[in-house]
């Protein structure tokens, strides 16, 4: 029958037509229901759940005690026999909850086995909590290591500069980390300038979990993963720069841990309020570094405070300085925001742009994905002329659909 289990007896012919063993009997039971490795569960003791109707509550005004023992929701027997491994006896509750304080559960937190042989609720599962940083808030952000903040590696393919010989890697933008496979990043890190042909996945690698500038000094915290798959916007333009965005996926999962943890992506009613009025935390390494520089060693992930600017206002600061540009509506400017301690310049960074306010289904705040850097003719770190980004608000529906 289906929902039932057949105990494991086994019966045997033997003389004068008996058999050996017990008779077998079925129970119904339902099979336990599979789980991934980052979810923990637990079977709840055995307690028959009771409902109350409001035929109870008829029975009670009109009948005796005894008469009441008969109403038609009366508790079943609890549940005998052994059953193989692998099932649970009807009624039985199961617990979840994700082993790591870096994960949050989805699906049901509990779910009980009923007479149909299926469990109800929802299979459970767990994801990274993203946009989670301790005791970080704007503008105070100096020094801080952003767990979502991810390194972006191309191999050369000839002799660039003294230091760096065929074969090198070399850092080239900062990405940011929506899920333990999905890496957002400016297009015009992963493409030929000025071209839409994607650079092949062998010449290009992420490295997680780093703070500092130089390499050799993050060792232990890091994870250098290989990339199985670049996906360019499809309207990407690499003249204008507009839609300059891409999504790199990663072929081994990311390990979450204190140091390595994803970032949330903003949605339309989050950014309610008026952008321009915003004030954005951007944070990036220096590429354009020069690792004889003495102080190379040392230099680490950078962040500071930018203030958007109008886009008309934006457009004319590059006209003064004869730099004809477009800002559309997939991009917005800004500038450092003089008012707030900086050690960022934005224009050398390839950064990520950042905003922190309370999440979904969370008053506490979590950092979301806002801006990508993507293009400056600022080439001397000064206010005059505003950095321009990459919105990705606009693109957060085809983000969602390949971080799958």
């Amino acid at each position: 029958c289906p929902s039932f289990v057949t105990t494991p007896m086994f019966s045997v012919a033997m003389r004068k037509e008996l058999w050996s063993g017990k008779q077998p009997i079925c129970i119904k039971a339902c099979r336990e229901p599979k789980i991934s490795d980052l979810v923990r569960r637990r079977v709840l003791p055995m307690q028959i759940q009771s409902r109350e109707t409001p035929l109870h509550q008829l029975y009670s005004a009109a009948f005796s005690k005894q008469k009441l023992q008969g109403a038609p929701t009366k508790k079943p027997a609890l549940p005998f026999g052994d059953l193989p491994t692998g099932y649970q006896h009807l009624h039985t509750q199961l617990q979840y909850e994700c082993i790591s304080p870096f994960y949050r559960r989805l699906g049901s937190s509990r779910r009980t086995c009923l007479r149909t042989g299926k469990w109800s609720g929802r299979a459970p599962s767990c994801i990274p909590i993203c946009g989670k940083i301790e005791n970080v808030t704007a503008p105070k952000t100096q020094g801080v290591r952003w767990p979502w903040q991810v390194a972006v590696y191309r191999r050369t393919s000839g002799v660039h500069d003294g230091s760096l010989h065929k074969g090198d890697w070399f850092l080239v933008c900062s990405g940011a980390l929506v899920n333990e496979r999905t890496v957002v990043v400016a297009a015009h890190c992963v493409t030929d300038l000025g071209k839409v042909t994607v650079i092949k996945t062998a010449d290009l690698k992420v490295v997680l979990g780093k703070f500092y500038r130089d390499d050799d000094r993050d060792e232990k915290t890091i994870q250098s993963l290989r990339i199985s798959a670049i996906i360019l916007y499809p309207n990407y333009d690499p003249i204008l720069l507009d839609a300059d965005i891409a999504i790199l996926k990663l072929l081994d999962k990311a390990r979450i841990s204190t140091r390595v943890q994803p970032i949330c992506l903003a949605a339309t009613r989050d950014l309610s309020t008026s952008f321009q009025e915003s004030r954005i935390t951007v944070a990036g390494w220096n590429v354009l570094a020069d690792v004889r520089s003495p102080g190379f060693k040392n230099d680490t992930l950078r962040s500071g405070v930018v203030s958007v600017v109008d886009s008309l206002l934006c457009e004319e600061q590059h006209e003064d300085y004869g730099v004809p540009v477009s800002v559309t509506d997939n991009m917005f400017c800004a500038s450092r925001d003089p008012t707030t301690p900086s050690d960022i310049c934005t224009a050398e960074t390839g950064g990520i742009a950042a905003m922190s306010f309370p999440g979904r289904g969370s008053p506490e705040p979590r950092w979301h994905l806002v801006g990508l850097v993507s293009w400056s003719y600022d080439r001397t770190c000064s206010h005059s002329l505003s950095t321009a980004f990459t919105k990705v608000l606009p693109f957060k529906d085809w983000i969602e659909r390949n971080m799958k």
